[in-house]
């Protein structure tokens, strides 16, 4: 798959694209039947397929207070849409100047003019532009002008309940992991750099990978959740803990990873991920390190136990 930046979209070359057009803030399975949909019909016609999105989230600069904390990092995204066939990825930077373009100019300058848009594809729901003007309707009304088709995907539904960004931020922010798959597609997972941390974990003998995340993701509550362990193409089980550790009177929030079964060596630097499962207990205070210890060996027996099973 090929990355092309807003300020590069003229260095396309080629004469026609089917686009698939929205945030993709999840890559949930609602934005995956768009993305499918946009590389069947591209390939139906024996063109090229591309996904155009936007950086960073919109509401961040329409309106930061109440812009979303992030499911997947630009990085994830640009990945996940690689792994799953599109030929092009094109970001759009969103800027104050952006947020001011009216959906009849964008279509116009962006994507017929630019990209030489055969077929565009989006959620039935969708809207973009100045005022949220640009959807379906209007969208097949600007096709039929400038040459285009359009398609709009069906909602995609999970439990007779809509899939949605706003609906997978809100489990993740009730602890409620082990309901995102069904939505997802996935396992909700965050990707970071490993950072040094202060050395509590190895000292009690459960060394941890103080992670680092490589964007503001959403967090689950605090506490300790059974998670899977991604380093340089190896699958671990390990238990994570976010939170303050207030047992040694954390004053900075963390991200720990006890990571089972692995060949003790230096990570510091290394790029990881882990997979969330399911939510193990709430973080807690304990009077001694013995009792925190005990309670640790507690959660590698609870968490052996069920990520055997997935």
């Amino acid at each position: 798959m090929k990355v092309i930046k807003s300020l590069d979209l003229a260095q396309l070359q080629e004469s026609s694209i089917v686009v698939a057009l929205g945030s993709f803030d999840g890559l949930h399975l609602g934005h995956q039947a768009v993305i499918r949909q946009t590389i069947e019909n591209a390939q139906e016609q024996g063109i090229f397929s591309g996904v155009y999105t936007f950086s960073p989230h919109p509401l961040k600069i329409i309106n930061p207070a109440i812009a979303p904390c992030q499911i997947i990092s630009p990085q994830q995204k640009i990945r996940l849409l690689g792994e799953m066939g599109i030929d092009y990825y094109f970001e759009q930077h969103f800027t104050p100047q952006f947020a001011r373009v009216d959906y009849q100019t964008f279509i116009k300058n962006y994507l017929v003019e630019k990209l030489k848009l055969k077929h565009l594809v989006i959620g039935e729901d969708f809207r973009f532009g100045k005022q949220g003007r640009g959807e379906l309707t209007t969208l097949e009304g600007l096709g039929k002008k400038y040459g285009f088709s359009v398609s709009g995907i069906k909602t995609v539904r999970h439990g007779g309940v809509k899939i949605s960004s706003t609906r997978i931020r809100e489990l993740i922010s009730q602890g409620k992991l082990s309901s995102i798959p069904g939505l997802l597609g996935r396992y909700y997972q965050i990707e970071g750099r490993v950072v040094p941390g202060h050395g509590r974990g190895k000292k009690l003998g459960f060394p941890t990978a103080n992670l680092e995340a490589q964007t503001d993701y959403v967090l689950p509550p605090r506490g300790v959740y059974a998670v899977y362990v991604n380093i340089d193409n190896k699958h671990y089980r390990g238990l994570s803990n976010f939170g303050y550790n207030p047992t040694f009177a954390n004053k900075e929030y963390s991200i720990e990873i006890h990571i089972l079964d692995f060949p003790e060596r230096e990570i510091y630097g290394q790029t990881i991920s882990m997979e969330l499962v399911d939510y193990i207990r709430k973080e807690m205070t304990f009077s001694s390190s013995t009792e925190l210890a005990e309670q640790i060996r507690k959660d590698i027996l609870y968490t052996n136990s069920l990520l055997c099973y997935n």
